[in-house]
């Protein structure tokens, strides 16, 4: 008889464990860190995009180009550097865009000082026949007279983008980056655009 109460006593124990009183909803499946949870929009690669060098050589007999702006934005699924010129000959610079390695990226063209620039890799902008003043007797007039050093929110990639060079019409300089991605070079209208996604 003992034994009997305790089978029972024993069946009754493991139910109330396994199944509750049955009012309880049956949980949900967690989609926290699959497929279906998405922490970036698919993307499609910028349009011409690659890790290999860009270039445009300067035209033979293009006047000195002045340079007015630069500025860094984030788009959904790329980020864009654009070099903005003083629009008064229609023409264009000429550019080379590749990766270098940290040990010549972070180097001040002829001056040979060390840069310091945040990022992983490191995209060198090279523009030619390019200034960022007018020179005219003893009197410099500025016609870029942003900063030197850009370090820019919400961007997805760029890290900072920093002024490493500004000697004999050569301006150029360095976007620091997360890693290295593909990217865009486009020189058009009064601007060099760099597009990294």
């Amino acid at each position: 008889m003992a034994r009997a109460a305790l089978a029972i006593a024993t069946v009754l124990l493991l139910a109330g464990c396994g199944g509750g009183n049955g009012s309880e909803e049956p949980a949900e499946p967690s989609t926290t860190g699959t497929a279906t949870t998405t922490t970036a929009p698919d993307c499609p690669p910028v349009s011409g995009a690659s890790t290999e060098k860009k270039e445009r050589p300067a035209p033979a007999s293009v006047p000195t180009i002045f340079l007015t702006d630069v500025q860094v934005e984030a788009a959904e699924c790329a980020d864009r550097v654009a070099f903005t010129f003083r629009d008064h000959t229609g023409a264009l610079p000429g550019y080379t865009v590749s990766y270098e390695p940290e040990s010549t990226a972070k180097i001040e063209d002829a001056s040979g000082r060390r840069i310091e620039v945040a990022g992983t890799a490191f995209l060198v902008v090279r523009m030619m026949n390019v200034m960022t003043a007018e020179i005219s007797g003893d009197k410099v007039t500025p016609t870029y007279t942003g900063p030197r050093r850009i370090t820019p929110d919400g961007t997805r990639f760029v890290r900072e983008v920093v002024k490493t060079g500004d000697f004999e019409a050569v301006v150029t300089w360095v976007i620091g980056l997360d890693g290295k991605r593909p990217f865009a070079a486009t020189a058009s209208g009064a601007q060099l655009i760099v597009d990294v996604g």
